[in-house]
């Protein structure tokens, strides 16, 4: 895990630039008005309550680096469950996690679900790069849908 906290937002905010290059023209912009730079007040991850990849999988990345958990949150209709962080910085950004409550979901995608988490190298985990590594696994465009069918959360962790 990373053991300085800008570090990990500025390859967050490269991997970010990486799948949207429009975002570098425009935090030019928009910088190019204000009197200091661009400030994000927040990021926010996505991940699924299976044991190897869940919330607080991910939340170990922030901890580590001064983070501390500052509330919870419950959205029973889209099946998820969420946390905040805040690091005594005012400056870094908050950190909001949230988790697809697979178990709660169909028998379907919940296999769906645990043959993508499967793939993923228990090792990944906790590599510093894993907050913006992408995806380790692969699914087709018909499982895609099929995800998208049931949950747009799902089917979105699936791609990106």
């Amino acid at each position: 895990m990373h053991t300085d906290v800008n570090t990990l937002f500025d390859n967050l905010w490269q991997n970010y630039l990486n799948v949207t290059p429009s975002a570098d023209k425009i935090h030019d912009l928009l910088g190019s008005t204000q009197k200091d730079d661009i400030i994000n007040d927040h990021i926010a991850l996505r991940t699924f309550n299976i044991e190897k990849v869940g919330l607080e999988k991910l939340a170990a990345h922030f901890l580590a680096l001064g983070y501390k958990e500052c509330g919870e949150y419950h959205f029973e209709a889209k099946k998820l469950y969420a946390k905040h962080y805040e690091h005594s910085d005012l400056t870094q950004p908050k950190v909001f996690i949230s988790e697809l409550l697979v178990d709660k979901c169909s028998a379907e995608l919940q296999a769906i679900v645990n043959d993508m988490v499967s793939q993923i190298d228990e090792d990944a985990v906790t590599a510093d790069n894993f907050l913006y590594s992408g995806t380790h696994w692969q699914v087709s465009t018909d499982t895609y849908k099929q995800l998208l069918a049931e949950s747009e959360y799902a089917a979105w962790m699936s791609a990106w």
